[in-house]
Parts: C-alpha cells; structure tokens; sequence
C-alpha cells in the first residue's frame, strides 16, 4: 500500500486514527473531504473515511479513484447501523473498522497490513485475530447430524473459560450458525430443492467436502473459525443480508446460498466478522466476540465487518449440488 488517507471532520477522531496507522502501519495523510482525498490518490491507496464523509457529496468518485488505483476503502463504524450499513451496502464496501478507540488500535493496523499483503490469510485464519501463542481447538465432522456434538464440546470449553452468560452464548451462536451454513448450505448452493431437504436426513460428510471448526482465546477474544471447501458465498451477498438488518420491513432470511437470518444474526452477536473468501474453491469466516471488561459496559455502535477476497479468484469447476 503507497499511502493512506484518513477522511474525517472530527479533530479528535483524526488524531485518534492517525496515531494508530503512524504506529502500526506508517506515515498518514489527514483531509476533511473526500474530493481533497481524492485528489491524492496516486498508485494503490487505502482510504479511511467516516461515514458522514461517506454520506456526503464526492465520496462515489473516491472510491472510483482508489478502487482504479487497486487500493481499498475502509468505513468508519461510527453512527450505528442506520448510518453505516447501507453505505456498504450502496458503495459495495468491503470493510467497516471499528469506532470503539480500543479495538481500533489492534483492528485497522491488522487490516491494513493484510490488505498490503493479502496472502496466507486462510492458512492463518483466526490465529491472526489473537495473540501469540494462542492455542486454537480443532473440530471436524464427518456426519451432518455430529454438528450438535461438535457444539456441546465447543460449549463445555467455553465453560470452562468462566466467560459470562452472554458472551458464551454469543460464541455458541456464532458457532452454531457458522457451522451449519458450512455443512448444509455451502454444498447445497446452486440446488434449492436439495438445500431444503438437507438439514432432515443425516449423512456422510466425504472427506474432500467436510468443513473445519477451529476455536481459541486469548484472554481478549473469543476467536470462532468455519473453513468449508466450496467458496460459494460471495461478498454481494454478505453485504446483502447484513444491510437488511437496518430495513425493518424485511426480516433476514435464508437465502442465496444460505447466508440470511444465520449470517444477520452472527454479525450482530461479534465484535468484528471477518470473511476470507475463494470463490469456487473455500470460505473461512471468523467471528470475534470480545472479553474485554469495559468502564461503560458497552461496544462499538455496529461492528466490524472485513471481505478479504482472493485476488483473480474466479469460480472453479466444481460442482454444488
């Protein structure tokens, strides 16, 4: 990445955001407008940019320039769902970075290095999002009914953590739907008829289509992982459902590879829902649920969201269904 710009109005928000890139990623270039940003977009550029920013006049032809220039735009979390989601919704954004100060100092300096140097980002998964040393459990069904068993031993682990109430039962959602989507849906994308009937009767995972569940802690995080083999879950369709969220005429529903109620649902139970996606070929979705004791008790106004997609990546010969 050849430069970064952070487009935000708010004085205090600017130094904020410029101390955790200088730190962590390297030098800044702080504008208030996203024609002034625009105008120094030269070679791969990532872009910062606040949703009132966003929202406002010039910011189409920004995220033209940059994409153009194969750089990335991050959107600032900050203004709840209502004003978040359908600009990524519109905009067709890839990353929401957190408003909450703290996860900001971990959250944007990882995403901008993976965004500079995307790959390995599947072979790490989640042991990117803890500390090091971070130990990660690994399950692996070999029938669809032994999801239900997969899970009571995820949940006898996080008992064993001493989380609270709702955070193990944030982590136990994320893992339940996570998991199903993998084992029933991703398999089942292009068949409709067969996706409805797969969830009924149990059967042999063969070895080449079992997902992987990985989990761990540090102490921070509760890091939840599902890797499946067939990429069929797209980045329109993530920004979809998680924009219905804010339409209170439309409840989230399965869909579209499966990825509906289940997906809305573990995105509002996470602090930060990163995707790594390989059309074709794998989908790894992670799902952090933060431990962290706060002074206020509360969490970011909407949470983080990452579509890290493969570069060249194009549907593969496999066939679903």
């Amino acid at each position: 990445m050849r430069r970064v710009i952070v487009v935000h109005r708010d004085r205090k928000s600017q130094r904020t955001l410029s101390r955790v890139i200088a730190s962590g990623v390297g030098p800044v270039t702080v504008v208030e407008t996203p024609a002034a940003a625009r105008a120094l977009v030269d070679g791969a550029t990532a872009a910062v940019v606040s949703a009132e920013a966003a929202a406002g006049p010039g910011f189409g032809e920004l995220a033209a320039a940059v994409r153009t220039s194969g750089g990335h735009l991050l959107l600032c979390g900050e203004g709840g769902p209502t004003a978040v989601l359908p600009l990524v919704r519109d905009h067709e954004l890839d990353h929401v970075v957190s408003s909450d100060p703290v996860d900001l100092a971990d959250e944007l300096p990882l995403t901008l290095r993976a965004l500079a140097a995307p790959a390995g980002l599947c072979e790490l998964g989640a042991a990117r999002y803890l500390s090091h040393g971070a130990r990660l459990e690994e399950l692996v069904p070999t029938r669809t009914h032994e999801r239900v068993a997969l899970l009571g031993r995820l949940r006898e682990g996080l008992a064993a953590m001493e989380l609270s109430a709702r955070q193990e039962r944030q982590a136990a959602l994320v893992a339940d739907e996570l998991l199903a989507n993998a084992i029933y849906d991703a398999p089942c994308a292009r068949d409709e008829a067969r996706r409805e009937s797969a969830r009924a009767a149990d059967r042999e995972i063969i070895p080449a289509e079992r997902p992987r569940l990985r989990w761990g802690s540090d102490g921070r995080h509760v890091a939840i992982e599902v890797t499946d083999p067939f990429g069929a879950v797209s980045p329109a369709t993530i920004r979809a459902h998680v924009a219905r969220l804010i339409d209170r005429s439309t409840s989230p529903r399965q869909g579209n590879g499966g990825a509906g109620l289940g997906l809305a649902m573990t995105f509002l139970a996470t602090s930060q829902l990163v995707f790594h996606l390989a059309p074709g070929r794998a989908t790894q979705a992670i799902g952090l649920i933060d431990l962290r004791a706060r002074p206020d008790g509360g969490r970011a106004l909407v949470p983080s969201l990452h579509l890290h997609t493969e570069p060249g990546a194009a549907t593969s010969g496999r066939t679903h269904g």
